[in-house]
């Protein structure tokens, strides 16, 4: 388990990841910029509340996509600032309910190593948050066969 970890993002596509903690701000590409990965993603923290991402800021004026069209070889670099809004506090089960939601969906990344009702077998028997973030973990990681 990772103690570090304070921030399970779920997003309503399926896609998972978790954090340390509500980063202020990270890097990302022009491309990424527009299509935001916050969009339809809810961040649930260590500490009983959930968040949106309220307002991404970027360093310096991010071009239009138009302006980047062939430009994958040149895909500036861009801090992103970030700013969060609390949505209130969430119960254990509504995190649970998100987890199994997303590994429904189908979504490769969290069943690319295991299936998917092993995974919601460890979300159902999970007691707590640090639970859920080791079945984050389990998921992204393969069995060797020895």
């Amino acid at each position: 388990m990772s103690a570090k970890t304070s921030v399970i993002f779920v997003g309503e596509d399926g896609w998972t990841n978790t954090a340390r903690d509500l980063a202020e701000q990270r890097g990302t590409s022009a491309h990424d910029f527009h299509k935001p990965w916050w969009k339809g993603v809810k961040l649930y923290h260590r500490n009983g509340y959930r968040y949106d991402v309220e307002k991404a800021t970027p360093d310096d004026e991010v071009p239009p996509v138009s302006k980047l069209k062939g430009a994958a070889k040149h895909d500036p670099a861009y801090n992103v600032a970030y700013e969060y809004q609390s949505t209130g506090f969430y119960q254990l089960d509504e995190l649970k309910q998100a987890l199994r939601d997303a590994v429904a969906k189908g979504d490769d990344s969290l069943t690319k190593f295991h299936k998917a009702d092993e995974l919601i077998a460890r979300v159902d028997a999970a007691m707590n948050f640090d639970d859920l973030v080791n079945m984050l973990e389990y998921a992204v990681t393969q069995e060797l066969d020895i």
